[in-house]
């Protein structure tokens, strides 16, 4: 088993040294010679890490080449035709020894100085765009490590404010200084119920709309406290999907009995009697 893993972990390091010393950049531009392309091959036949390293060398250079490449114009073909012909005719007039003058073979020099020169140009940009490729899947990788992040800091943000939210409403449940009065559906209104959580020592009001009905547009739900047959407005009820919160209400120091009526957004001076939907007594 040591040796089995020994030789796995050479063969990724030779792999890893492989791709990254240049040869599959040289193939795909077809720097290399006969011999060195079939090494090449032999290497990506073997190891499917560098023929997909290959593979994407050579994507890289035709992606280049298609950038770059241009239709050449018709009349270009003709000029070019035209001054190979005249050249052809100028040699063959020549005589033999002047072609074979000293300055010839200083001249045919600079030309293969300045092909060799277009070529190391043509492969440095194949080279950039190959880079440039791979810096940019880079940085669309680093963009969605960054988005994960900033949505798993808002979630723990949420669970945060939900776990809050759940242990200041479990403080207010468990306090025994706070009476629970429970309010039942009155009228057409029987499945609905409301749960007031009041402190009369603090004045404070807490209501969990355990099951109110659906209200319509411009229609509001308002809660009143009930002392000696007289409506004390106790605040207007927000219906959310929030089941964990308690909606702190108004403060109220006295009463008999909690009621809530149905009223138009915003509230109303005096309860309308008809729309009582829930009602309950304190102590009961």
């Amino acid at each position: 088993m040591q040796s089995n893993f020994y030789q796995d972990y050479s063969k990724d390091v030779h792999n890893e040294d492989y791709i990254a010393s240049g040869i599959l950049e040289l193939y795909a531009a077809g720097g290399l010679t006969e011999a060195e392309r079939e090494e090449v091959e032999r290497q990506a036949a073997q190891s499917p890490e560098i023929r997909s390293a290959l593979d994407e060398a050579c994507a890289a250079m035709e992606a280049y080449a298609g950038l770059y490449a241009h239709t050449p114009k018709s009349e270009l073909k003709t000029r070019i035709m035209n001054q190979l012909a005249n050249e052809e005719a100028n040699v063959r007039q020549l005589p033999i020894d002047n072609l074979r003058e000293p300055g010839a073979s200083k001249q045919g020099a600079y030309q293969w100085m300045l092909a060799a020169s277009v070529a190391l140009m043509l492969f440095s940009g194949i080279l950039s765009v190959f880079f440039y490729s791979k810096w940019q899947q880079a940085e669309e990788r680093l963009a969605g490590v960054m988005a994960s992040e900033r949505l798993l800091a808002q979630q723990m943000k949420q669970t945060s404010l939900r776990l809050q939210q759940q242990q200041e409403t479990l403080a207010i449940v468990r306090d025994p200084d706070f009476e629970l009065v429970k309010l039942k559906g009155v009228q057409t209104n029987l499945e609905a119920a409301l749960l007031v959580y009041w402190n009369p020592d603090q004045a404070a009001v807490y209501i969990d709309p355990v099951s109110l009905p659906t209200l319509p547009t411009g229609k509001q739900y308002q809660l009143w406290a009930l002392l000696d047959g007289q409506p004390i407005d106790a605040g207007m009820i927000e219906l959310t999907e929030e089941k964990i919160k308690l909606q702190q209400m108004k403060h109220i120091n006295a009463a008999q009995a909690f009621a809530v009526t149905v009223e138009p957004v915003g509230g109303s001076a005096t309860p309308t009697l008809e729309t009582i939907t829930v009602m309950g007594k304190v102590g009961s």
